[in-house]
C-alpha cells in the first residue's frame, strides 16, 4: 500500500490550497502522532507504521474549511491513490474504539489531533470540555460527549501500555 512521503504531503496540502493555520497545527499533530507511535513501537514486536502515521497526520485537515473537512480530505487522497492513509483522515473526527485492542496508527492520529488545539498543546479533557460547555446544539453536544468517551479510552489505553502520560508522551522530546 503506497504511503506518500511527508514532501509529498506538503505537496498536496499547497496543491489542494489548505490553510496555512491548518497546515501549521497538521505539523505539530504529526510531530505528537509520532512520538507516541514511537513509543509503542519500541515497546512492541511490531508497531505502528511511522510513515503512515507522518503521512496521515500531516493530510488528515488537508480540506479544513470544506462540509464534513474528514470525508472530503479522505476523497482527495484516496483520488491519489493512498488509501490507506485515506481511511486514517476519514477517521479523525469521528471513530470507534472500545478498548479491547492495542491502538492503531488510526487512534493515534485520532488522539493526537485531540492534543493540538490550532498550534497550542492541550489536554484531552480541555479539548472536549471546552466544546462541551459552548455547545447548544444537542446532537452535536452528544457527539461530542461520545468522542470525549472514546478519546479518554484511547488516552487510557496508551498509558497503560507506554506506562507513561499521555500529554507528557506528546511533549517529550526526540
Amino acid at each position: 500500500m503506497p504511503i506518500p512521503t511527508p514532501e509529498q504531503c506538503e505537496e498536496l496540502l499547497a496543491s489542494n490550497n489548505t490553510p496555512e493555520a491548518a497546515i501549521i497545527h497538521s505539523r505539530l499533530v504529526r510531530d505528537v502522532a509520532r512520538r507516541i507511535g514511537r513509543d509503542l513501537k519500541w515497546l512492541r514486536d511490531r508497531g505502528p507504521n511511522l510513515a503512515l502515521i507522518t503521512a496521515a497526520a500531516l493530510l488528515h485537515d488537508i480540506a479544513k474549511g470544506q462540509p464534513d473537512h474528514a470525508a472530503a480530505g479522505a476523497a482527495i487522497v484516496r483520488d491519489h491513490g493512498y488509501d490507506e492513509v485515506a481511511d486514517i483522515v476519514a477517521a479523525h473526527n469521528d471513530i470507534k474504539y472500545s478498548g479491547d485492542l492495542p491502538v492503531t496508527e488510526k487512534e493515534i492520529v485520532f488522539i493526537a489531533d485531540k492534543l493540538v488545539k490550532g498550534d497550542q498543546m492541550v489536554t484531552v479533557v480541555y479539548m472536549f470540555d471546552h466544546k462541551i460547555e459552548s455547545c447548544t446544539d444537542e446532537m452535536l453536544l452528544a457527539k461530542l460527549k461520545q468522542s470525549k468517551e472514546v478519546a479518554l479510552r484511547i488516552k487510557t489505553a496508551i498509558e497503560q501500555e507506554t506506562g507513561k502520560n499521555l500529554e507528557e508522551l506528546a511533549i517529550a522530546e526526540e
